[in-house]
């Protein structure tokens, strides 16, 4: 098996790509239900990784289908009764359909570790209790990292948790050993507690790639000594900046990520191109094109992953969480002019044909949705001269078109779209 990097939803991937009970490991530090939105800084530019904000509406249709399961419909109900029909329900809803398949690609002497934080944890660990059992909890790990910011009104706030499950009660766990604390046992080991007093990486640290979520690499080197041997399958579905990955390989294991960011996959691209030397020829990268012949293709045989991919093709942009019911919007985003200081951008695709009728709704669409500037994503080919037209006709925002043409061969050509310029 090759170790495999996949760009999409990690349901759709997880369903559509990986079997039943063909994974050692899961490790996952999904959105947290923060309400914020994550920006990156890498390369000294900047960009949204994720949007950590949920809408009912979004996950509709993911919390029917598991509250229609006999094994999690007993939670969610509860958990529609205690927190109404908003956007914690949508989020829960959403990391369900995905546990759901975690479970199931999860050998049965497997282990996963779901990294939270206050925010949610109590009610993931419900999720858990229900899809994987009471008897398999094993931990709530504590990750006390210090940094961070402090309150005057509350005890500040430095850790964070993993719940680690286990599928049965046969599974793998060598207990790592830590320095005695104690006098009495001054120079010994003994085993480790679940705290683990782990820095986390700070702005100066050699480490640190940009990426606002980024964990300690020691952080998951614990994780994927203690619960996998070499040669095992460690999976992150949520995969960032490819931390879980790089742990992975580094310690001879077999890995599959899966991140639904477009920068964020060539990130880990990077990464782990420069840290280790021939590794792409035991790599398949799914899912991403690497030409505009490839995005053809794609576009032909996978309209909605094709979409997702070209939404967020602009810096800064991320395709929506849902591609069904947009009101003609597939992708949005904000941009840095200066300090406190943003450009709202919506973007649309198009693999299919288009013409100057397609520019002018989707002008329209970017008008209704309050947004500054759109850019209208197509190829080459199918651009004709009454777009640019009906494209120009918009005017301009600041000292870039409101609306401008981009296609998918001016990304592969390294050509960005025209973006205010900071001030």
């Amino acid at each position: 098996m090759k170790n495999c990097l996949y760009f999409g939803d990690c349901l759709d991937v997880l369903r559509e790509d990986v079997a039943d009970e063909t994974v050692d490991l899961i490790y996952l530090d999904p959105p947290f239900n923060s309400k914020r939105l994550y920006n990156a800084f890498i390369g000294g530019a900047q960009w949204v990784a994720f949007n950590d904000t949920w809408r009912w509406h979004e996950a509709v249709d993911d919390f029917h289908e598991v509250a229609g399961r006999v094994d999690i419909a007993p939670a969610m109900e509860g958990l529609r009764r205690i927190l109404g029909e908003g956007p914690e329900l949508a989020y829960l809803a959403y990391m369900a359909n995905r546990l759901v398949e975690c479970r199931r690609v999860l050998k049965p002497t497997g282990s996963i570790y779901l990294h939270c934080d206050q925010t949610m944890s109590h009610y993931l660990k419900v999720l858990m209790d229900a899809l994987f059992g009471r008897s398999n909890f094993r931990n709530e790990i504590v990750w006390k990292y210090g940094l961070g910011g402090s309150s005057r009104k509350y005890w500040s706030k430095k850790h964070d948790v993993m719940l680690f499950y286990t599928k049965g009660h046969d599974y793998y766990f060598d207990k790592p050993q830590e320095p005695a604390t104690s006098n009495r046992m001054a120079g010994q080991l003994k085993g480790m507690t679940d705290v683990w007093d782990i820095p986390s990486i700070n702005n100066m640290a050699k480490e640190r790639i940009g990426y606002p979520t980024q964990k300690p690499l020691a952080l998951l080197e614990q994780i994927v000594k203690a619960s996998s041997r070499e040669g095992d399958v460690v999976m992150d579905p949520f995969c960032g900046c490819g931390t879980t990955l790089h742990a992975a390989q580094a310690l001879r294991r077999r890995w599959i990520g899966i991140d639904v960011c477009v920068n964020a996959c060539k990130v880990i691209e990077e990464r782990l191109r420069g840290h280790f030397e021939h590794l792409w020829d035991d790599v398949e990268f799914i899912g991403m094109p690497k030409t505009a012949e490839d995005a053809e293709t794609l576009a032909s045989l996978d309209k909605f992953r094709f979409e997702r991919w070209a939404a967020s093709l602009v810096d800064g942009m991320e395709a929506n969480r849902t591609q069904r019911g947009d009101k003609g919007i597939d992708g949005r985003g904000r941009i840095a002019i200066r300090k406190g200081k943003f450009v709202d951008i919506v973007s649309q695709v198009k693999g299919g044909g288009t013409g100057p009728g397609d520019v002018q709704a989707f002008n329209g669409a970017r008008q209704q949705a309050g947004a500054d500037m759109g850019v209208f994503i197509c190829f080459k080919e199918r651009v004709t001269q009454g777009m640019r037209d009906a494209a120009a006709s918009t005017g301009r925002f600041m000292d870039a078109p409101t609306v401008q043409i981009y296609t998918v061969e001016d990304y592969f050509d390294k050509r960005p779209p025209i973006m205010p310029k900071a001030t």
